[in-house]
């Protein structure tokens, strides 16, 4: 495959699900093609909620996030040493708490000059979905730099999605 562009920091957006899984198989390519750096990005939701503050809403105490950010920096650090076996040579790991579509589509791309972003089609929460949209949507709209929206696995077959994200529906 010819390579698109001179890539110098490629992120992926993880979130546990196949799709997610797919796109890192996607970003591992893509670094390894423009000998670039690959950032492995997951996003804990922190919505905001009621506090006795004057402006009404706060952030929760983020302690109540300490065992969902071990266990995804658990995910990630496997993740890392797949990207580290497949040969890319500077991968670095990211847990936030946040909104997964503004860190994902703008604050993490601008504050660390990422110039293509990878996700997948569809994340982990058909639900979650619904509510507040398509996060690889937004990114697709938001972000400042190249946007790869995987929908094949790593042989560019279709995939399922309905199937393989949602097999009780």
């Amino acid at each position: 495959m010819a390579v698109m562009s001179d890539y110098q920091h490629v992120l992926v957006g993880i979130d546990g699900s196949k799709q997610s899984e797919m796109a890192l198989e996607k970003a591992i390519s893509a670094a390894l093609q423009n000998n670039a750096k690959l950032s492995l990005l997951s996003v804990i939701n922190g919505e905001r909620f009621p506090n006795t503050s004057t402006v009404g809403y706060g952030f929760i105490d983020r302690s109540v996030y300490d065992g969902a950010v071990k266990e995804m920096e658990k995910k990630l650090a496997h993740y890392q040493k797949q990207a580290e076996d497949a040969g890319v040579t500077n991968v670095d790991l990211k847990v936030k708490i946040g909104n997964a579509k503004i860190e994902l589509g703008s604050k993490f791309p601008e504050a660390n000059d990422v110039d293509l972003i990878v996700v997948g089609a569809t994340g982990l929460n058909f639900i979650g979905r619904m509510i507040v949209g398509s996060t690889a949507s937004y990114v697709v709209r938001e972000s400042p730099c190249d946007v790869i929206v995987v929908k094949t696995d790593k042989e560019n077959k279709p995939v399922d999605l309905q199937k393989t994200t949602y097999p009780e529906i």
